[in-house]
């Protein structure tokens, strides 16, 4: 008994593994930090859990107006996410984090940023449809983001207030890791 009591203390629990670098948390998140072997969000996003990815990062700040995002939104485009939320007749699909299966396939449910009852989320697209959105490159755009061509992350011009697709990483690292990792999803909480 005292053995098994053992074993359940000292082993991952849910398949948790730590991070070992920065660089490592820094390809799934742009500036997530390695602390105490758990990757961290950074400053002004906070972390909630993803089928496909492990854990995201959202964004609690909207990227036009630098003020206070909106409650529900996915992970990409950062502070823009709410753009890519999945629609059922113009109404936001909302879901349970709780339960498997609430969101169309290429779709996954993600929380939102605050407690919403028995539908805590909405559905963003997964980390495969992620990659397979098409990039929306603005003339007038004027913040540099990566985005997955199919073949590679291609740089691009993104305007936060045009519309957008989730394809749309802050880095190249971090667009790779999403769309060039042959969607082994090596999760890391």
């Amino acid at each position: 008994m005292l053995l098994i009591l053992i074993i359940l203390i000292f082993s991952p629990v849910d398949g948790v593994q730590k991070c070992s670098s920065q660089e490592e948390c820094d390809s799934k998140w742009p500036q997530a930090e390695c602390i105490r072997g758990r990757c961290r969000c950074p400053p002004n996003t906070l972390r909630k859990p993803s089928e496909t990815r492990g854990w995201v990062c959202l964004s609690v700040v909207d990227a036009v107006s630098g003020q206070s995002g909106p409650p529900l939104t996915c992970p990409t485009p950062e502070g823009a996410g709410y753009q890519v939320i999945y629609r059922e007749s113009g109404e936001l699909a909302m879901c349970s984090t709780k339960k498997k299966g609430g969101c169309p396939p290429g779709y996954e449910c993600i929380q939102g940023l605050s407690i919403l009852g028995p539908l805590d989320g909405v559905c963003c697209p997964d980390r495969e449809n992620s990659c397979s959105q098409p990039i929306f490159d603005h003339e007038d755009g004027n913040l540099a983001r990566w985005g997955f061509d199919g073949q590679k992350c291609v740089l691009f011009k993104w305007n936060p207030e045009r519309p957008s697709s989730a394809n749309n990483f802050k880095t190249k690292l971090n667009c790779e890791y999403n769309c060039m990792n042959d969607f082994q999803y090596d999760i890391l909480m």
